[in-house]
């Protein structure tokens, strides 16, 4: 799910991304689950619910879980379901993200195929039409463990009702390498505004000039040769506490803050790769993290600071952790006053599609996978934090990394949850932002391409 959180927020987001989990203790006994399942608030009555005995399918469509994942659900999860529910059978289908979009079009036009649909960030404005309000079976008064969810809940809505559950929260952090900064003169942390990045990025960055490649760079924000992915531009423009869309709804992208996000882009690859950046190399691909180092080499793979999420970085039984912080990125609050510190958060979610014939169903079985204890396994088999709050303990808060990243998410998590076309808006962005880095466009071209471009998109 890492690159497919780049690519999931690259295209959504999408994303450049790449990926570590954890291993996971001894699952919740099926039993217990049923039990507490049983007891919760229940939803009131509804006339697509099956007559006792009826045979049913219930069938969930997920994207790319670990194994883990999947043979919890069907040896715990599933079993108990239907144990409490004679008649019904869960069927789960495994699919890829590679497609998803063709995939889930194909579903919704037909009207018909799985009652619960995995879908990413961004997807709740793409389909949310084509989604089914769940507020009468998992909302406020319908089920009382609703109170229990954070942020996250924002991406499970369209129109604000209840679209379905969020699964996890992984935000993008700036995790740095303290002993590779003090090695290269720079002893004041993490940067926190534009000024000192920009300063960081040529002080940190080494070239070789007998290769005329990077050997050592200084910021590796998700996309590590351009330095200009658009889930990157997002993270900088909300720092600084940008909206993309204006009070009557059009895009935003030729305010000052849209300007000046991607003039920042420009200036911290120059300043990582010299003025001629396009003849300069790019980082080589090393193992592991990029800010890990290579166990076959014993080198360092090069990169001293990350934006990324948790996935790109080391995985957390590895010793470079003894030098490694965990940050959100700061904005420039000299030059804009509404700057705030940021984690940008992909949060995917179980959605149910309207033209299912099953919708207390599938908030039935919504209701068991997302008790507090199993919001927790579930996330556990992956390395995640879970959306809710109170199944936040056991592997996280035993992990110094994910209990920082936890706290993190929690006060400065800005997710993906409304922003329209986000498959053209990323598309629009990113042929863009590819102009911006080989100069074939000014940093006010690119905004006001972009704003152009994606106020046609939405017509």
């Amino acid at each position: 799910m890492q690159k497919k959180m780049l690519a999931l927020l690259s295209i959504i987001i999408l994303a450049s991304l790449v990926l570590s989990a954890c291993g996971a203790p001894a699952a919740t006994e099926a039993p217990a689950v049923a039990t507490e399942a049983s007891e919760a608030t229940e939803a009131p009555a509804a006339t697509d619910a099956p007559a006792s005995g009826d045979a049913t399918t219930l069938k969930i469509y997920l994207l790319d879980y670990t194994p883990d994942t999947i043979e919890w659900l069907k040896s715990e999860i599933n079993p108990a379901f239907e144990a409490a529910h004679p008649g019904v059978t869960v069927e789960i289908t495994e699919g890829s993200w590679s497609g998803w979009d063709t995939t889930f079009s194909g579903f919704f036009a037909a009207g018909e195929g799985p009652d619960i649909i995995n879908l990413g960030s961004e997807m709740n404005t793409l389909y949310g039409e084509s989604l089914a309000d769940m507020d009468p079976y998992l909302g406020e008064g319908a089920w009382d463990e609703i109170s229990n969810f954070g942020p996250a809940l924002e991406n499970a809505k369209y129109d604000g009702k209840l679209r379905g559950l969020p699964i996890f929260t992984a935000p993008r952090y700036v995790f740095c390498r303290t002993d590779l900064m003090e090695a290269a003169g720079w002893t004041t942390g993490t940067p926190q505004n534009f000024a000192q990045w920009t300063e960081f990025a040529s002080t940190a960055s080494t070239i070789d000039p007998a290769t005329n490649s990077l050997t050592q760079q200084a910021l590796v924000p998700v996309d590590a040769a351009s330095m200009a992915d658009w889930q990157w531009w997002l993270l900088v423009y909300y720092s600084l506490g940008g909206e993309l869309y204006k009070a009557d709804g059009s895009p935003n992208f030729d305010s000052p803050e849209a300007l000046a996000a991607t003039q920042f882009l420009a200036d911290m690859r120059t300043a990582t790769y010299g003025p001629a950046a396009d003849a300069v190399g790019s980082l080589p691909t090393g193992q592991g993290s990029v800010i890990d180092v290579d166990d076959a080499t014993g080198k360092d793979n090069g990169a001293v600071c990350l934006a990324h999420s948790g996935w790109a970085a080391p995985a957390f039984d590895r010793p470079i952790w003894d030098n490694v912080t965990i940050e959100p990125f700061y904005g420039d609050p000299e030059n804009f006053p509404n700057s705030k510190p940021v984690v940008l958060a992909f949060n995917d979610w179980l959605a149910v599609a309207d033209y299912s014939p099953n919708k207390e169903l599938a908030a039935e079985w919504l209701k068991m996978a997302f008790t507090k204890e199993a919001n927790n396994k579930w996330n556990e088999t992956m390395g995640l934090i879970p959306a809710r709050n109170d199944s936040q303990y056991g592997y996280v808060t035993d992990s110094p990394q994910l209990q920082r990243e936890a706290e993190l998410a929690s006060k400065y998590g800005v997710g993906f949850a409304g922003i329209k076309e986000a498959a053209k808006l990323s598309t629009i962005m990113q042929d863009a932002l590819g102009k911006l880095i080989t100069e074939e466009l000014t940093p006010e071209e690119v905004v006001a391409k972009i704003q152009e471009e994606y106020i046609a998109a939405l017509k």
